[in-house]
């Protein structure tokens, strides 16, 4: 196995220089209620089952519309979607894949925690041939460096569908009353944040409930200390990963750096991601480190009032002077869905996920969504809005992609890694003694799997 880093120097030309729209994909706008997300009962010959974390708007509707095509395309084909939130999917999912009747289609995050660790306990099909039959064409739709992260020991086991990458989001009008600056360092931000509180602002809204949205500051400080070869080689829990660089103790530093000034609200561990977003929109706080599945949310149609809509925008996480990493690179992964080995309807499984990743079905999502469709000719200039525009940009520019720490890590280690965050936010740990249990849990867990595999 081997933790594999997106290179995306072409991904725009890739995206935008796919297959040309079709005149019915030009025209034809997605049908607005396009019927409930969870369908009705099927009368139909075959029912599939599929489990989701698109839960909230725009994208029930947008799925509930490529639910419905298929069906009237395939009529003996009915799927019934289940949606979860998706905190709470994390392990419904594991439950299911336990249990006897797991459903035929589910989402998957790339990397270790999720899909290397199901497709190692044979709970995922492998749909290589799928993807090469007819000379490729269906391999050929996707960017070679997304559909690698569906990849294991050199065969695919799934498709990607969203690329998410984590921006540093912050309030134009705030900025401009104040005359404060973006920040390019990390001594800038450290700067910054000194400023807004002196106004009785919060520097950077953060809800950690869930665990894993503070880890992503020491994880995006790893990589620019670091560099992204170095951090994502100690992913691996059948390899070399030991966590053993000084610069994962140093990435934590930093991090608590940010906790004693005040960056962030206080008691950040009982907020939850949603209330994080409020003290971002309700202008209590200047910045917010999130990623871009809150475009929508924070935009027309979305959960933010309309004075907010124009009144955010977004910006690569601040370059780390001196640090070994590629201070250009964004952290992000795609995120994608694959197919039960269990399902007794693995052809119409395979039937619907092609359907789902045309180029028309694709283009529609993302004129409804405006995200980041993992599918060549998806994203188009008459569908992309300026912010979407902008990401494909900077993922142009981005010299890498590196995945998130809590997808890469083993479980039960990225467990242990985002415990120990929340603790750093307490002040009731050290940096060291975090990755000391770190260290120790990915030593347990690789001789669990070598005595596993009798290696």
């Amino acid at each position: 196995m081997r933790a594999i880093i997106l290179t995306f120097g072409a991904l725009v030309a890739i995206l935008l220089g796919g297959c040309q729209p079709s005149q019915e994909a030009q025209q034809q706008a997605p049908t607005k209620g396009a019927g409930p997300l969870v369908s009705q009962p099927s009368t139909g010959k075959t029912t599939l089952s599929l489990w989701t974390i698109w839960n909230a708007e725009p994208r029930q509707t947008a799925l509930a519309q490529i639910v419905s095509d298929f069906e009237a395309a395939n009529p003996d084909i009915h799927v019934q979607v289940v949606p979860h939130e998706p905190d709470a999917y994390k392990t419904a999912i594991r439950v299911a894949l336990g249990g006897s009747q797991p459903p035929d289609i589910f989402f998957v995050w790339s990397g270790e925690k999720m899909l290397h660790s199901f497709v190692r306990g044979g709970a995922v099909a492998d749909i290589t041939a799928d993807l090469d039959a007819d000379g490729g064409a269906w391999r050929q739709r996707f960017p070679a460096a997304s559909l690698g992260m569906y990849q294991f020991d050199g065969k695919t086991y799934g498709v990607p569908y969203l690329l998410q990458c984590t921006f540093l989001f912050y309030n134009k009008e705030l900025f401009a009353r104040h005359g404060w600056t973006v920040p390019k360092t990390w001594p800038d931000l450290l700067a910054l944040c000194k400023k807004i509180r002196k106004v009785g602002l919060i520097p950077i809204s953060l809800g950690n409930l869930q665990k894993w949205p503070a880890h992503h500051f020491p994880c995006v400080l790893a990589q620019r200390l670091m560099g992204a070869d170095a951090v994502e080689r100690q992913y691996d829990p059948t390899g070399p990963g030991t966590y053993s660089d000084p610069g994962w103790v140093k990435s934590l530093d930093m991090f608590r750096e940010l906790v004693d000034i005040g960056a962030f609200p206080k008691s950040p561990n009982g907020v939850d991601r949603s209330a994080a977003r409020v003290l971002f929109y309700s202008g209590k706080a200047a910045m917010f480190y999130t990623g871009t599945w809150d475009f929508a949310r924070l935009s027309k149609g979305g959960e933010a009032p309309e004075s907010f809509w124009e009144a955010w925008d977004f910006v690569n996480f601040p370059a780390v002077p001196g640090g070994k990493g590629e201070q250009g690179c964004l952290e992000g992964s795609p995120d994608g869905y694959v197919v039960s080995a269990q399902s007794p309807n693995r052809a119409a499984a395979v039937k619907f996920l092609q359907h789902m990743t045309s180029v028309e079905q694709a283009q529609r999502f993302v004129t409804r969504c405006q995200e980041l469709v993992q599918v060549r000719g998806a994203v188009m200039e008459k569908n992309a809005g300026p912010r979407l525009a902008k990401y494909m940009k900077m993922v142009e520019a981005a010299p890498r992609i590196s995945a998130w720490a809590d997808t890469m890590m083993e479980e039960s280690v990225a467990q242990v890694y985002m415990a120990g965050v929340q603790e750093l936010l307490e002040g009731r740990t050290t940096p060291k003694a975090v990755m000391e249990r770190v260290r120790q849990r990915q030593s347990e867990v690789r001789r669990e799997l070598q005595a596993r595999s009798g290696s």
